[in-house]
């Protein structure tokens, strides 16, 4: 698994070199101590958690003025907002989001 994501958003600024797998993590810091690799694991899941969020809280508002009550096939953009508010409950990583009807 590679780390290097999730080492840069929350240990930016400390000493340490990775070449991707926990394994090749060189700890050079001395302010705080080298994150077992079940730390690091819980947080590249709350970011990749993050990330969704934010890719739907995107879609929605980019879909936003498709729930306005003269929009073409409305009914069918609110089923697919509603799916999108309803992601996050059945999410895994991988999964593909919702796919939008046509205009």
């Amino acid at each position: 698994m590679d780390y290097s994501k999730v080492l840069l958003k929350y240990y930016e600024g400390l000493g340490w070199s990775c070449n991707g797998n926990y394994e090749s993590l060189v700890w050079y810091d001395k302010s705080i101590e080298k994150p077992k690799e079940a730390k690091l694991n819980v947080l590249r899941e709350s970011m990749l958690i993050e990330e969704m969020r934010e890719k739907r809280n995107q879609l929605l508002k980019e879909s936003d003025f498709r729930a306005l009550p003269d929009y073409p096939n409305r009914d069918r953009w609110l089923v697919y907002r509603q799916q999108l508010r309803d992601f996050p409950a059945t999410w895994v990583e991988g999964m593909d989001f919702p796919i939008p009807p046509p205009n």
